[in-house]
């Protein structure tokens, strides 16, 4: 231990006397370590923090695919999810829930609460209990019994002050009384974002089998104790090929079968590859730190050879003297961890700021005790990594030569070729984070050239849900839809106003349907058909472009016949001869009726900016209603947002218990859509903008010391002729050698590990040309100019002072 205190008394004597170097290092390694802290504290949080449910690795979410019609994990019906409940046996138990919004009145002022309606088995299925009263009942799942709530820990506390005697309080939800009849524990929400738990129970028409199609549900399940994902979906095989042979014959010619994810892959499965790939990202970030911190060791330890050579001669064992550097290292990396540790703490928050709603479980991102124990760890590790070679190196002293050679001694041509092959790998791993960063933003800026077939500049959108008891028909509906959208395009300053059931991105609402004197032959399968229910200013809201026919108009109301304007997808699918209007369609459902084409529109990207565009059809609202309303206004000039107030004082006028949420202009929808991958591009600019400064600053500080280690040499090269144009190509020529070989290594690296980056890509290729030959040509040229300036120096050496020097 006295040793050890003895080390590290010298070591902070040493640093004393190099406040430059010790500046320098402990900067370079607090911005790694830092960065690494700051992801690490969100890869913990998102992906490798367990979710607060017991085994949650027996946790799964069940959603059929339908590749006959292009869908993917799309919802449950009511007798499917009875299916699985009845005949499965891979399962513990087995619960379902649709997600939704109420209406909170009876206070101040309306608010909105995120729900969710399960069954009475959803929270044993999770393994969770409410810690005040109780759960739901199986007889709460029967229509007609009294109303009942489950609060979350989060509402009741902001909104009940934990007041114990909240049992049995009645909250009035979209005009109905209900019982309040648990709290659930702290933390304790699935999904994330729910704050009030319903029970759900199906109506007989719900249950039908005529429902099959009717889709709204999730399925949540517990796997048994030692069945597999692969058992499971077997399992759920067996259970479709035991339905009726109709229904066996329905279900295999729409390509059914069961997908079965997760609870980690269905919550994060979104956002691992890329929180994953920004790990790796800072991780060569720091190697690049470290790799530029152990060439100033290097030279630092040929500058101190002759102290090295006293202290071996005094008797200092090589042992000792490794140990001596190992501890000035660690120093440094604990400094630097210290300090790394408060940009993590900033940085750690900019990123869930940056992220937002786009991050899963943000809640449970935070600098906590196993982020600063992994920063500790990175820290002393690291100050081993990059202190163990230049340890060994300085601790290997030839005693004589040293002795004669002073503080000018080369330090050998082994100690040079090591700091040459640090600089190659700086650069190499520069020019691979500069690649990944070049493809993320070369896909990012493809992604902002689509055109997603409507202008979202100047569209302030917002939502709002009619509760059942104030509008239990369509005809109140409808007047509702119609009395709204009449004042909102009367405000001063709007240009067009509408309504719809789904906003743009806002999820699929996919149907099928038949076409009136067109039969399927057997065993043919049409794609479904995305519907939309708009009123008549919608689509001019958001500009959409008309190709043939006319838009939805006034006159296309609840008792008029119906009508519909289909996209040129559909029209091209379906009509490929150009003649869609006139043409019939329905959707399938006992309510709906056929109705005329009588216009096609450009392709609307409903789903996502990257999802290519699919049949869609345009209905008009009134005649097909929806509880559930998107709201879009286009003002003529300036910001939308300033229309808010306006907005919200109609909706009042109209119905003063409606809150309007989700209150945004379509712009910054659009930009949340393709937030990932701005912040993918972003971070990896950043992060490969630092490797590549670090890479810059370490080339030229060996070509700096090269040529201080030369000055002698250049010194005889001048005095024999060689003119200050010769003196500069050797010394940039030195520096291209070390550039070239960084970047032939960085571009076999790249090709490599960017074929890991091609489901995260939007239209370039892991290989674009264009990215590598011009992140080649950017960092050769950016190690030229490191170079040139030791190059410079080198120029202006004078001989005769060269000549006296040593």
């Amino acid at each position: 231990m006295e040793r050890l205190l003895n080390d590290l008394r010298y070591a902070l004597r040493s640093l004393r006397n190099a406040p430059g170097f010790a500046v320098v290092a402990v900067l370079t390694l607090a911005l790694g370590i830092g960065a690494n802290s700051a992801v690490f504290s969100v890869v913990k949080g998102v992906l490798l923090t367990p979710p607060p449910f017991p085994h949650p690795e027996q946790l799964v979410h069940l959603a059929p695919d339908f590749d006959a019609f292009g869908l993917k994990a799309v919802s449950n019906s009511v007798p499917e999810y009875r299916d699985f409940t009845t005949n499965a046996r891979a399962f513990a138990s087995l619960s379902a829930f649709r997600r939704g919004d109420v209406t909170l009145t009876g206070q101040e002022s309306p608010r909105r609460f995120h729900v969710v309606v399960g069954t009475a088995s959803l929270l044993p299925t999770l393994g969770v209990a409410p810690v005040l009263g109780r759960g739901f009942t199986e007889e709460e799942e029967t229509p007609g019994r009294d109303k009942v709530v489950i609060l979350t820990d989060a509402v009741w506390r902001a909104h009940f002050a934990k007041d114990p005697g909240v049992l049995g309080r009645s909250l009035r939800l979209d005009g109905e009384a209900h019982a309040v009849v648990g709290v659930l524990p702290p933390g304790v929400a699935y999904p994330e974002d729910t704050e009030l738990y319903l029970p759900f129970a199906p109506t007989p028409e719900q249950a039908a089998e005529s429902k099959r199609g009717n889709r709204s549900l999730s399925i949540l399940a517990r796997l048994k104790p030692g069945v597999t994902l692969d058992a499971a979906r077997a399992d759920l095989r067996r259970v479709g090929a035991e339905r009726t042979p109709d229904l066996v014959d329905q279900y295999r010619q729409a390509g059914w079968s069961m997908g079965v994810k997760s609870l980690e892959e269905q919550v994060v499965g979104g956002v691992r590859e890329t929180l994953w790939l920004l790990w790796a990202s800072v991780g060569f970030v720091l190697l690049v730190a470290c790799s530029s911190v152990a060439n100033l060791l290097l030279a630092r330890a040929v500058a101190r050879s002759r102290e090295v050579s006293i202290r071996a001669a005094l008797g200092a064992g090589r042992g000792r003297l490794v140990a001596q550097f190992l501890t000035e290292s660690v120093v440094l990396s604990v400094v630097a961890g210290a300090l790394g540790l408060l940009l993590a703490m900033w940085g750690t928050d900019a990123l869930v700021a940056v992220v937002g709603e786009g991050l899963p479980r943000a809640h449970e991102v935070r600098l906590d005790l196993p982020s600063v124990l992994f920063t500790l760890a990175v820290s002393v590790l690291t100050g081993v990594i990059f202190g163990l070679v230049p340890a060994l190196q300085a601790s290997r002293t030839d005693l004589n030569a040293a002795m004669r050679e002073g503080s000018r001694s080369t330090g050998g041509h082994r100690a040079g070729r090591l700091r040459s092959a640090l600089v190659v790998a700086q650069v190499s791993l520069a020019l691979v984070l500069l690649v990944g960063a070049g493809l993320f933003v070369r896909s990012f800026l493809a992604l902002r050239r689509v055109d997603a077939g409507f202008v979202s500049e100047g569209v302030l959108t917002g939502q709002l849900a009619l509760p059942g008891v104030a509008y239990p028909d369509k005809a109140r509906q409808a007047a509702f839809q119609q009395a709204l959208v009449s004042r909102l395009q009367a405000l001063p300053g709007v240009e067009a106003a509408g309504l719809t059931n789904v906003l743009p991105l806002g999820g699929a609402m996919d149907h099928s349907f038949d076409i009136e004197g067109r039969p399927r032959l057997p065993g043919e399968l049409w794609k479904a058909v995305e519907m939309r229910a708009v009123t008549p200013g919608y689509l001019r809201a958001l500009r959409v472009q008309l190709k043939q026919g006319r838009l939805l108009e006034d006159r296309d109301g609840a008792d008029a016949p119906w009508a519909v304007v289909i996209n040129q997808s559909c029209a091209n699918i379906f009509w490929p001869k150009g003649d869609a209007l006139g043409h019939r369609m329905r959707l399938h459902g006992p309510d709906n009726q056929w109705a005329t084409v009588v216009g096609v529109v450009d392709d609307l990207r409903e789903w996502g900016l990257d999802v290519p565009a699919r049949p869609a059809a345009y209905y008009a609202l009134p005649q097909l209603p929806s509880v559930h309303l998107g709201m879009a206004v286009r003002v003529k000039s300036g910001d939308p947002e300033a229309l808010r107030v306006a907005v919200e004082s109609e909706l009042r006028a109209v119905d003063a218990d409606l809150p309007l949420f989700d209150v945004s202009p379509l712009s910054r929808r659009m930009d949340d859509a393709i937030g990932a991958r701005r912040l993918s591009a972003l971070l990896l600019g950043l992060f490969a903008g630092g490797a590549l400064l670090l890479a810059a600053l370490g080339l030229s500080g060996v070509i700096a010391f090269s040529v201080a280690q030369r000055t002698r040499e250049l010194g005889i090269r001048m005095a024999l002729g060689a003119a200050r144009g010769d003196v500069l190509r050797l010394v940039l020529g030195q520096g291209l050698r070390l550039s070239l070989a960084g970047v032939g290594v960085g571009l076999v690296l790249s090709v490599a590990l960017t074929r890991l980056l091609g489901s995260l890509l939007y239209g370039v290729s892991v290989d674009d040309p264009w990215t590598f030959g011009g992140v080649a040509l950017l960092l050769t040229g950016v190690a030229l100019g490191a170079s040139w300036l030791p190059a410079r120096r080198a120029t202006r050496v004078d001989p005769i002072i060269a000549l006296r020097a040593d």
